[in-house]
């Protein structure tokens, strides 16, 4: 990909065409909060606190700079007046919905955001996706989605019942930003209660170590088939 120089906040920067803006800021040292992007996560740009200002000349353009490829001779603000306005409404929508999460209380106060004007709530859920993106695109399980619209839009297994094509992976709990999707075990089992779904664990045949739900090894035994035979019969030490 060919070289090419944007302007941020009045300084020239190098950068590759088609790289996204978050990127580019990051490498520099530019601090951009988020609260639905991953490495491992195609950009998704729905929690918008990522937001920079995109100048045009004679007009500028609010744009999610996570999901933003970078062309030669842009030009981008990321702490005008208007960002630092418009990121602290998102927030504050933010932690209406999620009003005693700390990690989202710790982001509103890096923002500036103290309090919310907006009736609050303790969902716990920001609908930033991540857990669906993880599941369709990482483990490619997509046991679950979106239900739902506008305010009553909601993360949910099929039809509100047992997510039947979940494999108990804790993939959407371990990614989640702000730990709403609980996971839970014991001696034999690991439940997801959002999910209405309990697995029975797999343990290791030399240490007896739990492994993983038996259900996420036969997922994973389709699509690894050029491993030794009993791959899955010991945990990672024993191997």
């Amino acid at each position: 990909m060919s070289k090419i120089t944007i302007t941020i906040d009045g300084e020239k920067v190098e950068a590759t065409a088609g790289e996204m803006l978050m990127d580019v800021c990051r490498r520099k040292g530019i601090f951009i909060p988020t609260l639905c992007d991953h490495k491992d996560l195609m950009p998704y740009g729905v929690c918008r606190i990522c937001i920079v200002e995109w100048d045009r000349g004679d007009w500028s353009k609010m744009i999610t700079s996570c999901n933003f490829p970078v062309k030669e001779g842009q030009v981008f603000r990321t702490n005008s007046e208007k960002v630092i306005r418009e990121r602290k409404m998102i927030m504050e929508f933010t932690l209406a919905r999620s009003s005693k999460t700390p990690e989202i209380i710790e982001l509103a106060k890096i923002l500036g955001v103290e309090s919310s004007r907006f009736p609050t709530q303790d969902e716990g859920c920001i609908l930033c996706g991540m857990c669906i993106r993880a599941c369709s695109e990482v483990v490619e399980a997509n046991a679950i989605g979106f239900a739902q619209r506008g305010s009553h839009r909601k993360i949910s297994s099929p039809f509100y019942h047992e997510a039947t094509d979940c494999i108990g992976c804790g993939s959407c709990s371990y990614i989640c930003p702000t730990k709403y999707i609980e996971m839970k075990e014991d001696a034999d089992t690991r439940t997801l209660p959002i999910w209405n779904v309990t697995f029975e664990m797999a343990k290791c045949k030399k240490c007896g170590q739990k492994i993983a739900p038996k259900k996420q090894i036969e997922f994973l035994k389709k699509r690894a088939k050029n491993l030794p035979e009993g791959w899955f019969d010991l945990c990672q030490n024993c191997r």
